[in-house]
């Protein structure tokens, strides 16, 4: 059963006719390994590392030392490119989960309507009350993809910089929240709504979510400390490999944030009671 629901969650191509998603996966690893390929980009940071390391280096106050640090920051055009190549490299991964999991709900609901629809009569009246929501247009899920991506490369490092400093708290409350975007992708919550809507389903589920969100730190925890060996033995492959795990995991994390938005909606937890499942 738990192996079962492990695989569920990492098998990011089985959403409709599988084609869809595996070219989304193909696009999104072309692109973030581009990153690493980019002429432009200088990943050499030597300069840089020295740099902090004299300035940590300082026990007292020198205006001479520090103003001669200041004129000298070394942070190439090279650099700078680089750090923006990794931001867009983010940014085109929080896109690709946030199409997944658009993708991901409205082929299940037309799966689940087009199952209960092709039942007979008594499965028909006994489960017309559970048939799932009509899923979102598609003009309209192309207006909340644009406006979600603009919130989230707007205000995404404040969020993270925020939850760096309580991440405990930040962690605790990841449960209630991590299915808001699927929420408001589905059609079911507005842009604000989202979040209490998503936090009042994930309530009675808590400890599900935690577990799953658990497993996919533990699995994120190995692929950071064991890729890097990779590239002792050839840079390519490593810049490869990494971006087609790093693609595979943020998939299946809009996966997983999919399967328990759709479980949360469409069983959700009465007292010790679960309702029909359909």
């Amino acid at each position: 059963m738990i192996l079962s629901a492990i695989k569920n969650i990492f098998d990011i191509d089985n959403v409709g006719n599988r084609w869809g998603v595996r070219i989304l996966y193909l696009v999104t690893v072309i692109l973030n390994a581009a990153v690493h390929f980019n002429p432009l980009a200088d990943t050499d940071f030597s300069l840089l590392e020295s740099w902090i390391y004299s300035y940590n280096s300082m026990t007292e106050y020198d205006p001479e030392i520090y103003n001669a640090l200041m004129t000298s920051f070394p942070l190439t055009s090279g650099n700078i490119i680089y750090i923006i190549t990794l931001l867009l490299s983010i940014i085109i991964l929080m896109g690709s989960a946030y199409i997944y999991a658009a993708v991901f709900v409205r082929e299940y609901r037309k799966e689940k309507i087009a199952n209960i629809q092709d039942g007979d009569q008594e499965v028909l009246n006994y489960a017309v009350e559970h048939i799932p929501d009509k899923p979102i247009e598609l003009k309209k899920l192309i207006g909340r993809l644009l406006l979600i991506m603009l919130f989230t490369t707007v205000a995404g490092l404040p969020v993270v910089l925020i939850s760096a400093e309580f991440l405990f708290l930040a962690f605790i409350g990841l449960p209630f929240i991590f299915t808001a975007p699927v929420a408001y992708l589905s059609g079911d919550a507005g842009f604000f709504k989202s979040l209490p809507y998503s936090a009042r389903l994930s309530k009675p589920y808590y400890f599900v979510n935690m577990r799953s969100i658990a497993l996919m730190g533990i699995v994120a925890v190995i692929l950071y400390f064991a890729l890097p060996y990779l590239a002792n033995l050839s840079l390519t492959a490593y810049y490869v490999v990494d971006a087609s795990t790093k693609t595979w995991l943020w998939l299946s994390i809009a996966r997983l944030a999919s399967l328990s938005y759709c479980t949360m909606k469409d069983l959700p937890i009465k007292g010790s009671r679960r309702p029909f499942a359909i």
